[in-house]
């Protein structure tokens, strides 16, 4: 598989495991440990083989843009998000 085929199945992981409401539910680090494992078992079914480094460094470079998107909008004080500070 090229790089960019297995880029866009992270891709597709990724937004798998988030779409799922039951996260929006959970602290950051178990939200964190469901979609790490929920991406593992997305690929594992697609045949695409990916290191759990390869999965985190997914995770991470996502979250890094969701925290640059949401740096900009302030929130009630009780909002959270995953933190890239937990991984």
């Amino acid at each position: 598989m090229d790089t960019k085929d297995k880029q866009e199945m992270m891709k597709k992981a990724y937004l798998n495991a988030v779409d799922n409401m039951v996260i929006s539910g959970l602290d950051n680090e178990v939200c964190y440990i469901v979609i790490r494992e929920s991406m593992k078992l997305y690929l594992k079914g697609h045949n695409v083989e990916a290191t759990e480094g390869e999965i985190i460094s997914y995770i991470k470079s996502q979250v890094e843009i969701l925290h640059k998107a949401l740096s900009d909008y302030e929130v009630g004080a009780k909002f959270e998000h995953i933190g890239h500070e937990k991984m």
